[in-house]
């Protein structure tokens, strides 16, 4: 007979709405999920499968851990299940329904430790891998495990004090206008060398600024290096920087703006600011605030992959964005698929009726670049017309477009 020992995390639908709601609130929602589990486990835990006494304990915050005996590895995942499904139902709070998500990390006696301290361990690493994969999702653990976590770590330490040391750089790739053939902005991307790890993707190491704080201090380096570049541009050419939610929430975005437009003497209308709808899932209404307090100050906005999200055209009229950025997988998808070019259509079609610029992004291949010929769409980006360069490259090829251009002829 094998011990599984599990740890959890709860989180609900909007932390910041948990937040307006005070400690109260949260105080019920772990009360609840606490009585939840005792009932099931401790109460009524013969029903699921468990065999023998089973203990409940919170760890801190709003992590749990369940011990309990089990016969067989399905049976730590139907309990796994059951515990996601546990906490899943909603909880009643002052005439709301909260809504309640959680991430699991299983570990399993004796294979995956044979003490209490090892297995909480490894369920934690688990458990680290189980919220990567978005919340109600659950994984036992596994050995490579924790060289994923080790490298998380030693990426985390060396990215503290990476912009001292000089490691950090920023890409630039060309979006060209096509009607006009000429470049009508240069969208900034982050790159890291590390002297330790070498080229660092940027779908690594932004999740670990994000998860570590970091994002703030670097975004706004970002930012002050963008507008630095795009100063010395043509005053037609603007410059387009990507938002993490973390940013665009952070009560001093608006003064990191000001102090990058001061410091680089960039026009506001220049600058666009890109946010995924991503970021607007998690509080609207906060979300709202930022962007519309961005467009005061004339800096522009765009909606960045547009077309992934769930609620793609309640956003349209809620938020203020100028830009629409068409996501890269309704592109790449026109080579054999006829219905692309219908969807690609008619968001063009709905963004010209709102006022509103459209972005083809990831042109690749001729036949792609002529079939977004027909949608008048506003502008167009990807490896096919121009792949990221750095900015010393941007200010060459600005200086000289005309050959660049022939490649939309």
């Amino acid at each position: 007979m094998s011990s599984c020992r599990s740890t959890g995390s709860i989180s609900t639908g909007s932390r910041r709405s948990m937040i307006s709601l005070g400690h109260l609130a949260g105080n019920v929602l772990l009360t609840e999920v606490a009585q939840r589990l005792q009932t099931a486990f401790v109460t009524d835990g013969g029903t699921i499968g468990v065999a023998g006494d089973a203990i409940v304990a919170r760890l801190g915050g709003d992590e749990f851990a369940v011990v309990c005996a089990i016969g067989a590895r399905d049976d730590a995942r139907t309990i796994a299940d059951h515990i996601l499904d546990l906490v899943a139902q909603p909880v009643a709070y002052a005439g709301r329904r909260l809504t309640v998500g959680a991430s699991l990390g299983v570990a399993i006696a004796p294979i995956d430790g044979g003490d209490a301290d090892t297995l909480l361990k490894h369920a934690d690493l688990a458990l680290y891998r189980a919220k990567e994969s978005g919340r109600g999702a659950f994984c036992f653990y596994e050995p490579v495990m924790d060289e994923k976590i080790e490298r998380t770590r030693a990426l985390t330490s060396d990215l503290h004090g990476a912009i001292a040391r000089g490691e950090l750089w920023l890409a630039f790739q060309p979006i060209f206008d096509l009607a006009t053939h000429r470049i009508l902005s240069c969208e900034t991307l982050l790159r890291w060398d590390s002297p330790c790890h070498g080229s660092v993707s940027p779908a690594e190491f932004i999740p670990i600024a994000e998860q570590s704080g970091l994002i703030v201090e670097i975004g706004a380096w970002v930012l002050r290096e963008a507008c630095r570049h795009a100063r010395d541009w043509p005053d037609t050419v603007r410059v387009a920087v990507n938002l993490s939610p973390i940013q665009l929430l952070s009560p001093g975005l608006a003064k990191v703006l000001k102090d990058a437009l001061d410091a680089s003497g960039l026009a506001p209308g220049r600058l666009d600011l890109e946010v995924t709808e991503s970021v607007l899932l998690d509080d609207i209404d906060a979300s709202l605030a930022a962007l519309s307090a961005i467009n005061r100050m004339a800096v522009g906005t765009t909606l960045d992959d547009f077309g992934t999200g769930y609620s793609s055209l309640g956003y349209l009229t809620k938020f203020p964005f100028q830009t629409l950025k068409i996501d890269r997988s309704f592109i790449t998808a026109l080579d054999d698929n006829p219905a692309s070019m219908a969807i690609i259509q008619t968001v063009v079609d709905l963004a010209a009726t709102l006022g509103m610029q459209t972005v083809a992004e990831g042109i690749e291949t001729p036949t792609q670049l002529a079939q977004l010929r027909r949608t008048r769409c506003t502008a167009v980006q990807g490896f096919l017309l121009a792949r990221p360069m750095s900015a010393s490259q941007v200010a060459n090829l600005l200086a000289d477009e005309t050959p660049r251009m022939r490649a939309l002829s």
